[in-house]
């Protein structure tokens, strides 16, 4: 019996749940009226979704009479209806004459959009009657090479089984090149490396790791090496403008310590192979080199006087108003990289700030 109570309770939650997220789905499809009116007329008032309808339907019609006939509404109410929403979005839609109605080139603009978000807004309650595990929308996540192998199978993988119908698209790249992406709306969501504030971009700190030395594994000395011995070792390195480099370039130029790169490769991969061949050793997270070291094929030295920090941010448009699948893609990777962390598979990683 106290088995089944406890059933009940987790299905009862599980339902919760459900009708929390697909209220946030729905009041996401709402303020997007609100968004565009706003943008269309400068006006902050919400609109009445009834309103948008009549007014369509009137400037469809071509006249009161034929619109309050197909609506099943008196004129004069409907009158009353399309007055008030000309006197809350200040401009004339419609132009009474003795044959109907002449739409405006301001009623002309509204009728564009509130057809589509009319559209867009029965689709939402459809979506949500039926339940909220069909959601069928899009996301785009943007990873970089080293943490991208840890997240995205696991992401993917949950992101899957919550929303079967959802699409969800993964595009690796450098951390500034997913800032590009970020701002020209190719990702909504994106997992930095050491990122610089950039306007428009809004960042949240989810954890630290220490950078360490690699070479190859012939090697013997596990000392902490100095920042300041680098100048004497031949480095393998990705170029400007990747986030370590930027990262490694600022530390020296702030210990006075100028960097011996040797060569410049832009390929993780291809670096970890230079290196193990020991033509040079790199500079990346311990995490980065992990199974390598575990498999014997690298070398690592932590970096020390003074320790050298990255630092992995969510990121995310600053523009407007977060999607409602955003921000569940977010709180999905945060409990991702937890699970990682504290399992150890990211190793030598620290959590920063909380759920």
């Amino acid at each position: 019996m106290q088995r089944l109570r406890h059933r009940d309770k987790r299905a009862i939650w599980r339902q919760k749940q459900v009708g929390a997220d697909a209220g946030a789905l729905f009041f996401e499809h709402v303020s997007c009226f609100e968004q565009v009116l706003c943008r269309q007329f400068g006006r902050e008032q919400g609109m009445d979704i009834r309103a948008l309808k009549y007014f369509v339907q009137v400037a469809r019609a071509g006249s009161f009479s034929a619109a309050s006939s197909h609506l099943n509404i008196a004129q004069p109410a409907l009158s009353r209806q399309i007055k008030k929403l000309e006197e809350e979005l200040g401009a004339v839609l419609l132009v009474r004459h003795g044959k109907g109605v002449e739409i405006t080139q301001a009623g002309a603009h509204l009728l564009t959009e509130a057809e589509s978000l009319i559209e867009h807004f029965s689709r939402a309650i459809s979506s949500v009657k039926a339940d909220n595990h069909n959601f069928a929308g899009n996301i785009a996540l943007g990873v970089a090479p080293t943490s991208g192998l840890l997240i995205a199978p696991e992401i993917f993988r949950v992101f899957q089984r919550q929303w079967p119908d959802a699409t969800l698209t993964i595009r690796e790249g450098i951390s500034t090149s997913l800032e590009e992406w970020l701002l020209d709306r190719r990702i909504d969501i994106a997992i930095l490396h050491n990122p610089m504030p950039i306007h428009g971009i809004e960042l949240k700190p989810l954890l630290q790791e220490r950078m360490v030395l690699a070479s190859a594994p012939d090697a013997n000395d596990d000392s902490p090496v100095g920042f300041h011995q680098l100048d004497d070792i031949p480095l393998i390195l990705p170029s400007l403008p990747h986030s370590n480099r930027r990262l490694l370039e600022r530390t020296a130029l702030q210990q006075g310590v100028r960097l011996n790169v040797k060569l410049e490769v832009d390929s993780v991969p291809l670096v970890k192979a230079l290196v193990k061949n020991g033509f040079g050793a790199t500079i990346q997270t311990f995490a980065g080199v992990a199974e390598e070291v575990r498999r014997g094929e690298l070398f690592v030295r932590p970096i020390d006087r003074p320790r050298v920090v990255s630092t992995i941010c969510i990121a995310t448009s600053k523009d407007s108003k977060t999607p409602w699948l955003t921000l569940e893609l977010e709180r999905l990777l945060r409990a991702c990289v937890r699970q990682l962390v504290e399992t150890g598979q990211w190793a030598s990683a620290r959590l920063l700030g909380s759920d």
